[in-house]
């Protein structure tokens, strides 16, 4: 009977340190997992605290064409970028459209798909690498089509100018005589008949 007993008081002993220990937030860690803890939000640094804060930027997309024809459509992550004309001097050959989206902090290069057709029929696809850092108040996301059939992307502030002047013809591609309109699409990128 005493036997019993004693069993009882261990396992009532055990249930009750247990849970004085659950309710009274007792941690119990080894010294080596306690020296790894993060520290709690209210002994953070604000700056610390900053940069773990993942924001979503939504920016503006612009189009700089600086191939010898027009781009129909194109999209930067499946979000449409519009048409471009040939670039000017002055322009890149498009309107601003809505958004493409990039998240901070960005610290790692990420890479884009940028998609792109001139007569809607044939698309072309060309991942692109978008290089760190962010600007601090990131406002456009600029997609520069070259003629050897490249592409860069930059995020900025403002919308930038052209980075390549260019002239073109009044016929809306950069020469008058289409035989010296070069087409480089295929170059670095897939191209399919159909949009997929």
């Amino acid at each position: 009977m005493t036997f019993t007993l004693s069993m009882r008081h261990s396992a009532r002993l055990a249930f009750c340190v247990a849970l004085l220990a659950a309710i009274g937030g007792c941690d119990v860690q080894s010294p080596a997992r306690t020296a790894h803890t993060v520290p709690s939000a209210a002994s953070a640094s604000p700056a610390a605290e900053a940069s773990t804060t993942v924001k979503a930027h939504n920016l503006t997309i612009y189009g700089y064409n600086y191939t010898d024809t027009g781009i129909g459509s194109f999209e930067v992550n499946g979000q449409g970028g519009g048409n471009l004309q040939v670039s000017e001097p002055t322009a890149g050959g498009g309107k601003s459209t809505c958004c493409a989206t990039v998240f901070s902090p960005y610290q790692q290069p990420k890479k884009v798909k940028i998609k792109w057709t001139r007569d809607l029929e044939t698309w072309c696809e060309q991942e692109v690498v978008l290089y760190p850092p962010l600007p601090a108040k990131p406002e456009y996301f600029e997609v520069h089509f070259y003629r050897d059939g490249h592409i860069e992307l930059a995020v900025t502030e403002v919308d930038s100018p052209p980075r390549l002047r260019l002239q073109a013809s009044a016929r809306g591609s950069r020469h008058e005589d289409e035989k010296l309109n070069v087409n480089n699409d295929s170059k670095f990128a897939r191209c399919t008949l159909g949009y997929r």
